[in-house]
């Protein structure tokens, strides 16, 4: 981990700039914060029983899904909860190259994608329409 100490030390500054980062070609949003020093030491401990290699390194995630430094190959990996790769940054450089500043804006109204009518409701709408 020596070799890749400094950049583990300062992990936790991305959250001050960056919002997203580009998975697979694809915008998305960092919805967590990048770890602390001493959370990433703490979160050593943890690997055998969250099933992540020892020779990764977690520094951002919730434990289901992370983002870990091999720290054998100096490359970064995004790995689902089922810890298969979703994504390969050959190197800490190519890993900062694809943060991105930019807000992912979510649409969270509400939308009606289907609606439909119980029969009772549908004869009574006849009957008001034959008053009126």
């Amino acid at each position: 981990m020596n070799d890749y100490s400094d950049f583990l030390k300062e992990v936790e500054s991305i959250n001050d700039k960056y919002a997203s980062i580009y998975l697979n070609c694809d915008l998305e949003s960092l919805v967590m914060r990048f770890w602390s020093w001493e959370q990433i030491q703490n979160g050593l401990s943890l690997r055998q029983e969250w099933e992540v290699d020892a020779s990764l390194i977690p520094f951002y995630g919730d434990w289901h899904n992370l983002f870990c430094l091999n720290e054998s190959t100096g490359e970064i990996v995004a790995l689902n909860d089922d810890r298969i790769v979703l994504c390969r940054w050959a190197s800490i450089k190519d890993f900062k190259s694809c943060l991105s500043e930019r807000e992912i804006e979510y649409d969270d109204r509400q939308q009606i994608d289907d609606a439909s009518i119980s029969p009772d409701h549908y004869e009574k709408s006849n009957g008001l329409k034959k008053r009126h």
